[in-house]
């Protein structure tokens, strides 16, 4: 087995510290707004299929070209130190300056929306602290390229800290796998079952569907995101052109789940963060 397969089992353990689990991705508010029945029957999940749909499209069309970005502007901008063409504290610099930007970009995006702005700090500090105190110090990691990435994760780590960079999830994931060699398409694939899987999780823990029948369902939106993957794979956030006004950049697709999100911290009961 090849090291990138490797790391990609232990990035899609369910045990991952990054607090995915503890958020629902509005799945909680959209279940207590009435927007999703409760039942077995199939019509009655047929509102959960659809939600889940909806997420997964949104999430593809919104989040995925941040995650992108941001791994592709790692690599490229890490082997002009490697080859001696600049120093590697500009490059250090470089990179930082680069994530900054895309993480600002995230940020003025998410502005409208506390509550998911909130679970996209939580979890992308989480894998930030988990890749300094973790897969920085693997042996795989001792190597030019490894050690340049884990100076950029520390400095990036204490900026976030200082409050001057947010460290959002997709950015910082997008850094992660580019820093532990993980392809493109591999981390777009990764970053999608994720965020499929937290929501099964969410409904599984609000009786909203069995453990087994969850199993099913998200074996059956394996053709969806295949399908969002190909469409959407190839969008990055064009905050430097005028892509945006076309839609072919980062967009919300679905106002309406934007808005439920929102709405959690205003829930009487909760039993998630977002």
């Amino acid at each position: 087995m090849d090291r990138e397969t490797w790391l990609l089992w232990l990035l899609a353990d369910s045990q991952l510290p990054t607090g995915g689990f503890v958020a629902s991705a509005g799945l909680e508010a959209a279940l207590q707004a009435g927007l999703i029945n409760e039942g077995t029957s199939e019509t009655e999940q047929s509102s959960f299929v659809h939600f889940i749909r909806t997420s997964a499209h949104n999430q593809a069309h919104f989040a995925l070209p941040f995650c992108s970005l941001a791994h592709e502007q790692a690599l490229h901008l890490l082997p002009s130190a490697l080859s001696s063409e600049t120093s590697e504290e500009d490059t250090i610099a470089a990179v930082l300056d680069r994530l900054q930007q895309i993480d600002n970009y995230h940020q003025a995006m998410l502005s409208s929306n506390s509550v998911a702005m909130r679970a996209s700090v939580a979890q992308g500090g989480g894998l930030l602290s988990l890749f300094n105190r973790g897969y920085a110090h693997a042996r795989f990691m001792d190597d030019a390229h490894g050690r340049l990435c884990a100076q950029i994760a520390k400095r990036l780590q204490r900026m976030a800290r200082l409050g001057e960079v947010c460290a959002h999830w997709p950015v910082v994931f997008g850094f992660v796998c580019a820093a532990t060699g993980i392809s493109i398409e591999h981390a777009q694939q990764l970053f999608m079952f994720q965020f499929v899987r937290q929501i099964f999780s969410a409904a599984i823990r609000l009786n909203l569907v069995g453990p087994l029948h969850a199993q099913a369902l998200q074996c059956d939106m394996h053709l969806e995101v295949a399908d969002l993957l190909h469409k959407c794979g190839h969008l990055r956030p064009a905050f430097d052109t005028e892509e945006d006004v076309f839609g072919e950049s980062a967009v919300y697709t679905d106002p309406i789940l934007e808005l439920y999100q929102g709405m959690h911290d205003r829930l009487y009961s909760r039993i998630f963060n977002s």
